[in-house]
């Protein structure tokens, strides 16, 4: 296997050079096409000033044009990573504003608002026919980090988890020989473009197949591609597998090709699976995956609930919070060891010492090892998934109480029958205060993406608390396994926030004031860079400095 992941293309062209590779909603490229126009893109940005020192961000849909760049720029010894046009400043700022030396790359047909100080590259459909060789390609190791693989986690906040060629290929290699897949497999994934954009084309290079892409989104349209261009394989959210089989038996076409299909990103019941089975005589696979571990880690069987199998290179252990590790059936935090895992967060060291340790990766999952099998129970510290879309409470909490007329919040998650779970917010506002739901959505919109806006926003005269004062979350219906430090420590933050909203309302009503912009500073700076445990005399002279720096401002 060659050592890095334009070698194995090049590899691909040479052996099977007219062998289709690429099919998306426009076009047809075969491995050899596939080379030609990454070598064409490659020369492209070199002539634009991209080095190997350079990060650049591909504004793409899911098209060739996605595979095409992610492989010209393998190929420059450069970093790959996926912008999303819709990231607020501030995580776009994180993720890809922190490199001196950036370029933006997008195909013209793709809306994008460059910002002032980006050089963009935008590349029209003449890049298809191009010829064109880089000058000058530098040697280069499958141990070297080219993928800038972008997750939320936790906090909420952008990490950026760098990933080598060696480690995906090593994921991408025990994934396809855990799951049974073959170059003759034809593949489908209808994930997006913004996170692990890797996983849309990677199975179809490493095994010599054929990758679809296609922006249509309606069950109707996808079944006539599958069927058109004879899907094998098809890898989405078990929501859009479920409106895939409700409409399998309602159009006269042939679905005969499709043999598996993988569910991720969110929770599959037993009788999801089967109900999926019996609508479209299909196997569903659940599986397991992060960032971190560069893709799926671990995989089940079609109608059992859990998981069966670790990926190939691989290897799991259940443990407790101590980080003593489990060897009877019960609950723990799934730790996760292998060639495809990575071994830290870019410029974020405290995390990367928290969640990286010995070669293991602490992914903060909660599973119940149970007959030979691991059964997903949740999010260490009450992390929503929405749609497969991580959403932390106590981002979102510290968005809602920066508005000037709430004083306390609380969001849980809630079952959804199609989106698995989404947040719901409990609101406590100020005496007297009006506010509406859409008042409040139009608010969050300034700090948070849409898809972590709470969907069902209460406004109620207050929340329960457990005897030692802090809110019961379970009595307003979350599903919180085991707490977490992390949590914990950001929780501490909220309270902070909540102190500080009650300290203004009473200086407020005795003619004082403060400066909110300067509140806002501490709790951002404030906000997950907690190194450690905080002790309790040290969180209450950390209060009595801030009331008393508060006193002074009137």
């Amino acid at each position: 296997m060659p050592g890095t992941v334009h070698e194995l293309l090049e590899k691909r062209a040479v052996d099977t050079p007219g062998r289709i590779a690429l099919v998306d909603d426009r076009r047809e490229l075969s491995f050899a096409d596939w080379w030609r126009v990454s070598c064409h893109i490659a020369s492209l940005l070199q002539k634009a000033g991209v080095q190997r020192s350079f990060v650049v961000g591909v504004v793409s849909d899911s098209s060739s044009f996605l595979p095409c760049t992610f492989i010209a720029i393998s190929m420059l010894g450069a970093k790959f990573v996926s912008m999303n046009p819709d990231w607020p400043a501030q995580e776009r700022m994180r993720v890809f504003g922190r490199w001196s030396d950036r370029m933006v790359l997008t195909a013209d047909n793709i809306e994008y608002c460059s910002q002032p100080d980006e050089i963009t590259l935008s590349l029209d459909d003449d890049i298809y026919q191009g010829t064109g060789m880089p000058v000058e390609v530098p040697f280069l190791k499958g141990d070297e980090e080219f993928y800038l693989n972008v997750t939320s986690a936790s906090t909420g906040q952008a990490k950026i988890a760098p990933t080598t060629h060696d480690q995906l290929l090593a994921n991408t290699g025990g994934v396809s020989a855990t799951m049974g897949l073959t170059g003759d497999d034809v593949h489908l994934s209808i994930f997006g473009v913004f996170g692990h954009p890797h996983e849309l084309f990677m199975r179809g290079l490493y095994l010599g197949g054929r990758t679809v892409l296609t922006e249509h989104r309606y069950p109707r349209d996808l079944l006539h591609l599958i069927s058109e261009t004879g899907v094998t394989a098809i890898m989405a959210l078990p929501t859009q597998l479920n409106s895939l089989s409700h409409m399998w038996s309602r159009i006269d076409i042939d679905l005969s090709s499709v043999r598996i299909s993988e569910a991720g990103g969110m929770f599959v019941s037993e009788e999801f699976a089967a109900n999926y089975t019996d609508r479209t005589g299909v196997e569903l696979v659940p599986v397991w995956g992060s960032t971190e571990t560069a893709g799926v880690g671990l995989v089940g069987k079609s109608g059992i609930q859990g998981f069966t199998s670790v990926v190939e290179g691989y290897e799991v252990e259940l443990r407790d919070l101590s980080g003593g590790r489990m060897d009877e059936d019960g609950n723990g935090e799934l730790w996760i060891s292998g060639s495809g895992v990575v071994n830290r967060y870019l410029g974020d060291r405290p995390q990367t010492e928290e969640a990286f340790l010995d070669g293991w990766y602490r992914t903060g999952d909660m599973f119940r090892s149970e007959n030979e099998k691991l059964i997903f129970l949740g999010r260490r510290g009450g992390l929503i998934k929405a749609a497969g879309l991580k959403v932390y409470p106590l981002e979102l909490e510290l968005a809602i109480l920066k508005h000037p007329s709430i004083v306390d919040a609380c969001v849980v998650g809630r079952d959804h029958p199609t989106r698995g779970e989404m947040p719901s917010a409990y609101i406590v506002a100020r005496p007297g205060t009006e506010l509406t739901v859409a008042w409040m959505r139009a608010f969050l919109r300034q700090y948070l993406d849409e898809y972590k806006i709470p969907r069902l926003i209460n406004f109620v005269h207050g929340l329960p608390r457990t005897a030692n004062g802090k809110i019961d979350r379970k009595a307003v219906g979350t599903r919180e396994i085991i707490p977490d430090f992390r949590g914990e420590l950001l929780r501490s933050d909220v309270e902070l926030v909540r102190l500080i909203n009650q300290r203004a309302e009473l200086m407020n009503e005795i003619g004082g004031g403060f400066d909110p912009t300067w509140v806002d500073d501490q709790v951002d700076n404030a906000m997950g860079h907690n190194a450690g445990p905080i002790s309790d005399s040290s969180i209450r002279d950390i209060v009595r400095f801030i009331i008393s720096e508060l006193g002074k401002r009137q």
